[in-house]
């Protein structure tokens, strides 16, 4: 099981493929299976590599979360497989990951892809981190993620795929997973639109209700010359409710470039 260590943390991570290298950063509470089905197209062109979130997945939880210590994991990865510049994938809280790696390393991304994302802290915040601490004050991480794959993935999607979701939600301790809330919603992203100076597409379900378009919109407000995509028949996460498409509109992307 390819790991690295970083910071005190044992990151998990998947290497396949060859080519020009794609870093894909994964949305809270899932890991690195959450672009499963876009990874089994594109490593026949690309280098996919993904990783699982400290706390999240295979990767160890012994210290805090925050946005920066996350994109620290993610440098340092790249920094071990000798790579200096990558396209950047990011999906929910891997948007506030990717935007941060991006500002503080100049010159990592050659192109991102922001995906059900957000870039601002939003009204509500500090009600859905209490409301996160005392549903996993009173649930199971496995109920926990069984109610939160029937809140988050499409009444179309098929059954197994919650099942597979609430299995993935379940390998994130409780502690780890109301740390990871915390902290993206109380980091301010807006500011690091500004650097963005690669090509940039910017990916949301046409059923979102957790990340909606008004903030896929405010994000492309703020990257001059990206692109806005809806995926349809998709919610927050996209790769899991519409596979195909998300991959369709990635291999455009990446392709025009």
């Amino acid at each position: 099981m390819p790991v690295i260590q970083t910071d005190g943390e044992t990151i998990y991570y998947e290497d396949v493929g060859e080519g020009p290298p794609i870093l894909f950063i994964h949305s809270l509470g899932t890991n690195s299976y959450l672009y499963r089905a876009q990874i089994e197209v594109l490593k026949n062109k690309y280098r996919c590599i993904a990783p699982d979130c400290r706390g999240h997945g295979n990767s160890s939880y012994n210290g805090l979360f925050t946005v920066e210590d996350a994109a620290n994991d993610h440098k340092t990865l790249l920094d071990t497989l000798n790579i200096s510049s990558c396209h950047i994938v990011g999906l929910s809280m891997g948007g506030p990951i990717l935007l941060n790696l991006v500002s503080r390393w100049p010159g990592i991304a050659q192109s991102v892809v922001i995906a059900d994302s957000f870039a601002r802290i939003r009204p509500g915040g500090e009600d859905r981190i209490y409301a996160t601490q005392e549903a996993v004050a009173y649930l199971s991480m496995q109920e926990f993620g069984s109610q939160y794959a029937g809140d988050r993935l499409m009444p179309t999607t098929p059954i197994e795929k919650l099942d597979e979701l609430a299995q993935e939600i379940a390998k994130c301790p409780s502690k780890a997973y109301v740390d990871t809330v915390r902290a993206i919603f109380t980091y301010d992203a807006s500011s690091d639109l500004d650097n963005v100076k690669v090509p940039a597409l910017i990916l949301v379900g046409d059923n979102d209700d957790a990340t909606p378009i008004a903030e896929s919109e405010f994000i492309k407000a703020g990257i001059p010359g990206s692109k806005l995509v809806t995926i349809p028949n998709a919610g927050h996460l996209s790769t899991i409710d519409s596979p195909e498409a998300f991959t369709h509109e990635l291999e455009l992307f990446f392709e025009g470039l």
